[in-house]
């Protein structure tokens, strides 16, 4: 197992913790609504092990996470890349005023 893996059973554990959350505040009425069930369909879904949870467990086995819509999510590589570009930036500078925005206009 990689060092940023970590057990599916902790992984589904978190994932459920989050979808609590995130049904909770968006409302289980207007999921239903959004999705075309009923009410008591979707909390049923959410209350009973079979449902939501057991859900969570099966992405958490095949390696996948939830993440919010308006996430975007990099490979750990690029990050990677990126970092040690601006770090190998960051220690080029010897003086304060290289940090200035140039306006090329």
């Amino acid at each position: 197992m990689s060092p940023s893996s970590s057990d599916p059973r902790e992984t589904a554990r978190k994932l459920h913790a989050t979808a609590l959350q995130r049904i909770s505040r968006t409302g289980q009425n207007v999921i239903a609504e959004s999705i075309g069930l009923s009410a008591p369909t979707v909390s049923r879904f959410v209350a009973e092990p079979e449902g939501l949870e057991r859900a969570c467990r099966v992405l958490a086995a095949a390696g996948l996470k939830v993440v919010p819509v308006n996430y975007q999510c990099f490979s750990a590589d690029k990050v990677k890349i990126l970092l040690d570009l601006a770090r190998d930036h960051l220690n080029s500078l010897q003086r304060i005023d290289q940090l200035e925005v140039v306006d090329d206009e």
